[in-house]
């Protein structure tokens, strides 16, 4: 067996597989996992967005984001934190889907953490005037100019995700057999099964 699908037949290995992917992604820029897509409710409506992957806890199973805490989705999650994640990328032929529950920090240890370890790239764009998505009549009043603001001021419109999961599914495509497998943890202990592709 190709060592690159060593997870193929063994439910453990394919966990393991799934955490090494978002594990990696975290830094890798270039991994679609480090980009995946996450979805919550709007009411009774479901809104998608992709986000940037900046931590992946296995031990805690928990991935963590960031946003601006003047966007719609704070309010939209805090009144329904159920949400998923969705990942998939074509080269490794594996996507992946994550169910679970987000709670949202602000002005609070776990988001001064985040933001002291986020480079001035990113913190440069919580300095935006107004909020996202915000309808505005041109877009050119909008644009941040490096030399007039103060990088540390964005703090207060800066929040982490923690997104939670308690189901992972996996699902790997291969020409002599698909493998799909589930792992559920909503009742406490782990429960592991395949799944028909």
């Amino acid at each position: 067996m190709n060592e690159k699908i060593k997870f193929y037949n063994s439910l453990d290995l394919t966990l393991s597989e799934a955490e090494n992917i978002f594990s990696n992604a975290v830094d890798d820029s270039k991994s679609l996992f480090h980009t995946p897509t996450l979805s919550t409710f709007i009411n009774k409506k479901i809104s998608s967005r992709t986000v940037v992957l900046r931590e992946f806890n296995k031990e805690q199973r928990f991935l963590r984001f960031h946003t601006d805490s003047r966007s719609n989705k704070i309010n939209q999650i805090i009144k329904q934190p159920s949400s998923a994640i969705h990942g998939y990328d074509p080269s490794l032929k594996i996507q992946i889907r994550l169910n679970g529950q987000i709670k949202i920090h602000q002005n609070d240890e776990i988001s001064k953490n985040a933001w002291n370890q986020s480079r001035e790239m990113s913190k440069i764009c919580y300095s935006v005037s107004s909020s996202p998505g915000k309808e505005i009549i041109a877009p050119e009043g909008y644009d941040i100019i490096k030399e007039e603001i103060k990088i540390e001021d964005g703090y207060k419109n800066f929040a982490v995700i923690l997104f939670k999961f308690d189901y992972l599914e996996f699902l790997f495509l291969k020409g002599a057999g698909h493998r799909r497998s589930s792992f559920d943890w909503s009742n406490g202990d782990l429960i592991s099964n395949w799944l028909i592709p």
